[in-house]
């Protein structure tokens, strides 16, 4: 991995890495090639199990290690037990998936009871995002009502919050020094937390435990 991509993972991880304490038995979902898994397990010592719905057979094999395994299946019907992990990595996979609230239950179902299930997606709405991603490629990346709709439905306890980290195509480590305090700026003016790239979600395992019953009023959030 290109010393850009490690920054930009590792504004991630300075935020949400104590949530994925050293041994801590991880599942990263929609991990394509294991990029994320990779640095998951060198960064916090963890152990990984890596999913995703497509075989990515020639990275996995060279990535593959005793603390590091890859498995193809879906995010809808993950192959585990109840309560099977400590915690759970979802990052820019939700928004592609068939039937993200069925997927969100599956997480729920495999991570040990109050454990946490990470799930980062970009905003819609972000400015550069919005112009590259979703009308350039075709993503359809969530908007931040749509996203905290679906995560109430799953865990109405749920914690959020916008952030901002972006991948420049530079990997000169003067520029990222110049450029992490920028991004700090952005979060601070909260004026501009709306507009930021990415949204982080995190809600509770269930381990198996019965379904709540979902309300059948209208959940009305703010934008």
């Amino acid at each position: 991995m290109k010393v850009n991509e490690r920054y930009y993972f590792d504004r991630f991880l300075s935020r949400l890495g104590r949530y994925f304490p050293e041994r801590a038995k991880v599942l990263d979902v929609g991990c394509r090639e294991g990029d994320d898994a990779v640095l998951l397990q060198e960064r916090c010592q963890c152990q990984v199990t890596a999913v995703d719905i497509e075989e990515h057979q020639r990275e996995w094999k060279v990535r593959a290690n005793k603390d590091l395994s890859f498995v193809k299946a879906s995010a809808e019907k993950l192959p585990f037990a109840d309560a099977s992990f400590d915690a759970v990595w979802v990052k820019d996979a939700l928004h592609h998936m068939d039937d993200p609230l069925q997927a969100m239950r599956e997480l729920t179902r495999v991570s040990k009871p109050g454990a946490p299930v990470v799930i980062i997606e970009a905003n819609r709405y972000n400015p550069v995002l919005y112009v590259h991603m979703t009308l350039m490629e075709g993503h359809e990346h969530f908007s931040r009502r749509k996203f905290r709709a679906l995560l109430h439905q799953v865990d109405p306890t749920f914690s959020y919050f916008m952030m901002e980290s972006r991948c420049l195509p530079w990997t000169a480590q003067w520029i990222w020094r110049l450029f992490e305090p920028a991004q700090n700026m952005l979060e601070a003016l909260k004026v501009l937390n709306p507009w930021l790239t990415y949204q982080v979600a995190v809600v509770q395992g269930q381990g198996g435990k019965k379904k709540r019953k979902l309300s059948k009023k209208p959940i009305k959030l703010k934008v």
